[in-house]
C-alpha cells in the first residue's frame, strides 16, 4: 500500500470513526470525501502545514450549517479546508473569533473552500459549514485544519 493510500485510509478510518453516531458519514462518502481532504493535506504539507485538527464531519440538508468549537492560538498561520460529496454544489466555510465576529470566510483553491487567517485572539473560536447548493436530500461534508 503507498504512503498515499495509507493516507487516505487513515483520514477515511477518521470520519467513519471520530464523529458522533448521528454524523457518522456512510461509505462511499466518506472515501470520497478522505480522497479529497488527502489531496489537500499533500498540497498544504508541500507548503509547510501539518494537521491541527479534524477531521469535522457530517451531513447537512440544503442552506443547513453546522457549527463546532475550535481553539485557535493569536498569530498562528491557519488553514481550514472543507469538502463535500458529488451531491454538494458547495461547501461554505466561516470563523467566528471569541467574541463572536467574523473573522474569515472561505476563498476556493482549485475548487475546495480554503480559509487563510492568523488569528488576533487566542481562544474557543467557531467554524461554521454549510452547504447552500445541496443536489440530494444530504450532503456529506468534512473539514480539516492545518497550522505551520
Amino acid at each position: 500500500m503507498g504512503v498515499w493510500a495509507k493516507l487516505a485510509a487513515a483520514v477515511l478510518a477518521a470520519l467513519v470513526l471520530a464523529a458522533p453516531a448521528a454524523a457518522q458519514v456512510p461509505d462511499p462518502f466518506a472515501r470520497d470525501l478522505a480522497q479529497k481532504l488527502s489531496y489537500a493535506e499533500q498540497i498544504l504539507g508541500e507548503g509547510g502545514y501539518s494537521r491541527a485538527a479534524g477531521p469535522f464531519a457530517g451531513g447537512l440538508a440544503q442552506g443547513a450549517a453546522r457549527r463546532f468549537p475550535l481553539t485557535l492560538r493569536a498569530g498562528q498561520d491557519y488553514r481550514i479546508v472543507g469538502v463535500c460529496d458529488q451531491h454538494c454544489g458547495d461547501v461554505a466555510l466561516r470563523l467566528y473569533d471569541p467574541e463572536g465576529a467574523l473573522i474569515a470566510r472561505d476563498v476556493p483553491e482549485g475548487g475546495v473552500p480554503v480559509m487563510h487567517v492568523r488569528p488576533a485572539f487566542t481562544g474557543s473560536h467557531v467554524v461554521e459549514v454549510a452547504t447552500p447548493r445541496c443536489g440530494g436530500a444530504q450532503c456529506w461534508y468534512a473539514v480539516n485544519v492545518y497550522s505551520r
